[in-house]
Formats: structure tokens, sequence, C-alpha cells
């Protein structure tokens, strides 16, 4: 009995065991042709990878593209070769050829420029104030500098002088958009690049570096020394002997000639007042600056008086007089009277808006130039309120002359005088209140 109970265990577990190879083996196929796939795969991909570097290695070595971009407003062709014009234009073309030529053939030999190589070269330039510069700094003369940008386009098929106009930013944006794009390119052996006068080209180049593409890029020198941020990244420079100014020409500003005086109204003051923040009454009636001196709210804002102080009343002189919509009553200290010149020179004044000359000068209570100068970001969109042609030329001091030192009180009784002896505001301007 108990042999019979042997053998009957010993046919389950046979069955088991049995049953348990076969889902093994079945698993191990399943497996196996896994595996088999993954090598045909593999084996595939090899071959694609293969294909595609014998596709860029024949665009490097049948097409291979060398690519100069200069900033002509800081890398400034010489004089010498700017004064013969469309020769000069010519030499300079030959200059800048020859130059990246033999930088390349001195390269290791997987570096270097084949027989079949192209350079690719554009100068980007605000030419209208490039030849201002040039001019008044008795470079060359206009027909000079024309002729010099004639005959460097005509020097070769692949050479360019390009005018970007008028703006701060518009050489730099392209630069950098070409340093961007043509640096990807595999056919791109070298980038040659001509703005290491600007400190401003160090984002594009920290983005290259980041992508592993600065090993590309050749600093083309200008002026003798590079900017500061630049010199951190180590870059290989190139130096072309009579190509380019080596110092920095000085920039002069020379003003359109005025337009005939245009009559100064009464509107164009008032509708740069601060603006209240709440209602006020059209006109108020005549007690009503005649009020009991009224104090300065310690946390409130000028502008958010009710009604706001009267800037030419604490600051120059208001004919409006007691018909006037805002405050002659105050009582101000020195920092609210500081506070109230600032707001007020962030308006322009009417007669330097339209390239008059202003009759107070310095002493003027109202804006000559925007606050922002060159940094302004409504004067790039064409909405800044300072439309005067020197407005935006630098920056500007928040303090002013010696009318700086007027007291409110000097401004409560009389007509005010300037302590630079000027006639008052409105009397100049030639207006009825």
């Amino acid at each position: 009995m108990e042999n019979e109970n042997v053998e009957s265990d010993l046919q389950i577990w046979e069955g088991l065991l049995e049953s348990r190879v076969e889902e093994l083996e079945r698993e191990l196929g399943v497996w196996k042709q896994a595996l088999k796939t993954a090598d045909n795969d593999a084996k595939a991909l090899k071959k694609k990878v293969s294909q595609l570097e014998r596709n860029i290695g024949s665009l490097k070595d049948d097409n291979p593209l060398v690519v100069c971009l200069i900033d002509g407003d800081g890398n400034i062709f010489s004089s010498e070769l700017v004064k013969l014009g469309q020769n000069g234009g010519h030499q300079a073309a030959l200059l800048l050829n020859k130059g990246l030529t033999d930088h390349m053939n001195s390269l290791d030999s997987d570096e270097g420029f084949s027989s079949r190589g192209q350079i690719w070269l554009t100068v980007y330039c605000n030419k209208s104030g490039l030849l201002e510069t040039l001019t008044s700094n008795n470079i060359c003369t206009a027909e000079e500098f024309e002729s010099f940008v004639t005959g460097f386009n005509q020097a070769s098929p692949l050479f360019s002088l390009v005018d970007v106009g008028t703006g701060k930013e518009r050489a730099d944006e392209k630069i950098k958009e070409c340093l961007r794009v043509f640096t990807r390119f595999p056919q791109t052996t070298k980038v040659f690049f001509g703005g290491a006068h600007d400190n401003g080209y160090i984002s594009i180049l920290n983005q290259l570096q980041n992508e592993g593409l600065l090993n590309k890029v050749v600093l083309l020198r200008g002026y003798r020394e590079l900017a500061y941020e630049l010199k951190n990244l180590d870059l290989p420079t190139l130096d072309i002997v009579g190509l380019f100014m080596t110092r920095k020409l000085q920039t002069v500003q020379t003003k359109k000639p005025s337009p005939p005086p245009t009559q100064v109204k009464l509107q164009d003051f008032d509708k740069f007042r601060v603006k209240p923040t709440i209602p006020l009454p059209s006109r108020p009636s005549p007690s009503s600056n005649a009020k009991v001196a009224q104090r300065i709210e310690k946390n409130l804002p000028l502008h958010k008086h009710r009604p706001p102080p009267c800037n030419f009343y604490y600051l120059a002189d208001c004919k409006h007089g007691l018909k006037c919509r805002y405050g002659h009553n105050y009582i101000l200290l020195p920092e609210h009277i500081d506070e109230l010149r600032t707001n007020s020179r962030k308006w322009p004044c009417p007669y330097a808006n339209r390239d008059n000359p202003c009759p107070f000068g310095e002493s003027c209570c109202m804006g000559h130039a925007c606050p922002k100068g060159q940094r302004c970001t409504f004067l790039k969109q064409g909405k800044c309120k300072f439309t005067g042609t020197s407005m935006h030329d630098g920056e500007v001091s928040r303090s002013r002359g010696p009318s700086s030192s007027l007291s409110p009180s000097s401004a409560r009784g009389s007509p005010v005088v300037s302590e630079v002896g000027l006639p008052t505001v409105w009397d100049s301007y030639g207006v009825d209140a």
C-alpha cells in the first residue's frame, strides 16, 4: 500500500516537472527571438549611422564652408582703405580673403581648408551712422565711402556689406542669429566672428559653448583690446594687419538744422502735468485755491493727492492762478520739491521735443532728455513721448543746476524768477491763461 502511494506521488511530481520544463522552454524561445530581433535592429541602426557619417563626411569634403560675420559698426575698415574708394573696397575684400584662407591652411589637416571650400562673408552695419562717424572724424568724404562700399560688394559674389538701418541692436541681432544657425551646419568648418569689441555677444557665445560648438568660432580682431567678458572664453583670434582701425573713433553728435520755431500752446503744457488718479472738478471755484494751507500725507505719493500739487506753481510759475485745477496750497518740504521735480522731468519740454531751443535751458522744469536714455524700451517700439532728435543720446542726471534749490515758499506769491535770472515760464512761452 505504501509503495503504491509513493509511485503515485512520483508520477505527480514528474508531471509537474515536465509541465514546468515545457513552460521554461517556451519562455527561452521567446527570449531568443527577442534577442535575434534586437541584434537585427542594432545592425540596421549601425548601418544607418555609417551611412549618415559618410554623408556628413561628404558634405565636409565636397562643400566645406567658412563663414565670416563682421559687426561693421565696431570693426571699422582702416582709413587708408576707405579713402581709396572703390579700389580700397577691392583691397579690403582681398585682405580678408587672404587672411582667412591663410589661417585655415595653417590648421591641422582635419580642420584645414580644401580647394573646394568657400568663404561666405557679410559685414552688417548702420550705413548712415557709420558714414556720419567717418566724415565727422575727417576720415573720408561721403563719395569715398559710397565708392568703398561698392568696391567691396563687387569684389566677390559671396562678400556683402549690408545696411541694417538705424537702431542700436539691429546689427547685433542679425549676427547673433547667423552665429546660432551657421555653427550648427555640419559643413561649416569655421566661423570667423568680427565682434570682439562688444560684450553684448557673450550670451550667444555661451550658448554655443553649452552646445559644444564654440570650437568652430575664431575672433576676428578689430580694436587692440577685446571686450572684457569675451576674454574669459579664451577663443583663438585672428588679426589681419592693416584691415581694421585699432582704436575707437570718437562719435560726434551732429544736430539737424532746427525747423522754424512753432507756436507753443497752452495745451502743450497742460497735457504734461501730473495726471490725477481720481476725478477732479473741471473748474474749481475761485475760492478753492484760497483755502488754508494743506499738508502732504506722509505715505501718499504726490500725484495721488486730491488735487495733486501743481508742477508749474512750485517749480516755475503757473499762469492759471486761482483757476488752476491743481493744488497751490500745499506745504512742501525739500524732499517733496525733489519728488515733484523728478516727476516733472519725466515729461518732455515742448520746445525740446520739437528740436527748438528752450529759452530756460537747464533751468526748465520739464525734461530735455529721456530719463532712460539709450536703454529706453519705448524708443524701440516707437512709443516714447520724448521725440526730439537727441533726447536718447545718453543717460540723464536726476539733479539739475542752480534751480534745484528753489523752495516752496519762493513760488507762493508773485510770479517766480529763477535763481539764474531767467524770466517766468509762462511769460516767455507767450501763452495766456
